[in-house]
């Protein structure tokens, strides 16, 4: 073909809108369901629950931000898929504990919300352990006797689709690439909710400070979220003062969005993001205490609140205040 004969040929359709409609009417008519989160007033705020994209917990020291997200991974991996009527899939990914505490602090939770099981502490993990090899040594182990095997066992049974990966065992897990990978293959695998736990022990590049590895964090966790069709529940670090005011605050005041460490790539990219606050003058109530969860950032919704919540540290246990 000559060239001038190229250059008289139809130019592609550049500006053509159309073209695009069959793409446009299949995300149309195929996108998923929310995935509930289990709480119904939380639900109700989220317009039926968690969507593909990055949702952000924070909270003030002793309010339980991973014990909270533990809970909710927990219930949640119990819970329906509401499109394929299968167990929900549910990765979470913990770049501080490893993975016999997550196990253990879900384990122990069971075993005090479970009738027929023995309650024990998840602090006391270590202890039990011990206990129960001694008695392996020397012949006397009964698995029906053992809290936390037994409380395991209910794990499994009523968590089929739970995966727990952790930056203990796997030196490669706080690196982005890979945590974007795990968001990947959790959505390829028919998973719907991956927990990240938490935000800010995510590996700096060379030469990054807090701010720019954040940044970076923030959009490649949102931008896998996305594609994967994944919810990503990321825990993050709040300014120390801001966490002294929320404690201090009138109890009903929300916090705002920028109580959050490096707050403007945060408010700028969730979907959602939270505060879980317990007030200097939460009520004890027993083994509960009083706490306060905002929405401090929703993009279907509005920011009014709180959800009210009792929780139990011994257990990692939250119930409807």
């Amino acid at each position: 073909m000559k060239a001038h004969e190229s250059m008289m040929r139809p130019a592609p359709a550049f500006w053509n809108v159309g073209e695009k409609m069959g793409d446009y009417l299949s995300a149309y008519t195929s996108s998923k369901q929310p995935v509930p989160s289990t709480i119904p007033e939380l639900d109700r705020m989220l317009h039926g629950g968690f969507r593909p994209g990055v949702h952000f917990i924070g909270g003030t020291t002793g309010a339980g931000k991973s014990a909270f997200c533990l809970w909710l991974a927990e219930r949640m991996a119990q819970s329906t898929d509401p499109d394929t009527g299968r167990p929900t899939g549910v990765t979470y990914v913990s770049l501080e504990l490893g993975m016999p505490e997550v196990r253990a602090r879900m384990g122990s939770r069971l075993s005090y919300v479970l009738d027929g099981l023995e309650p024990w502490h998840w602090a006391d993990f270590e202890e039990l352990g011990r206990k129960q090899a001694a008695a392996i040594a020397d012949g006397t182990y009964e698995p029906a006797n053992d809290p936390v095997y037994s409380a395991d066992i209910e794990l499994m049974v009523r968590c089929p689709n739970l995966r727990i990966v952790d930056a203990i065992s796997d030196g490669n897990a706080s690196n982005l690439v890979y945590i974007c990978e795990e968001i990947r293959s959790t959505g390829a695998h028919g998973g719907r909710v991956l927990f990240l736990d938490y935000l800010q022990c995510i590996d700096a590049l060379p030469g990054q400070d807090e701010t720019e590895a954040l940044r970076d964090s923030v959009r490649a966790v949102n931008l896998a979220a996305i594609r994967a069709g994944v919810a990503v529940v990321a825990i993050s670090a709040i300014s120390r003062a801001k966490g002294s005011e929320m404690r201090k605050g009138k109890s009903g005041d929300n916090p705002g969005a920028d109580i959050f460490r490096g707050s403007s790539w945060i408010e700028y990219t969730g979907l959602t993001a939270f505060a879980l606050v317990r007030r200097d003058d939460s009520v004890q109530r027993g083994e509960f205490a009083d706490v306060e969860l905002w929405p401090v950032k929703n993009r279907r919704g509005t920011c009014d609140g709180p959800v009210r919540l009792a929780y139990n540290g011994a257990y990692g246990e939250f119930g409807f205040a």
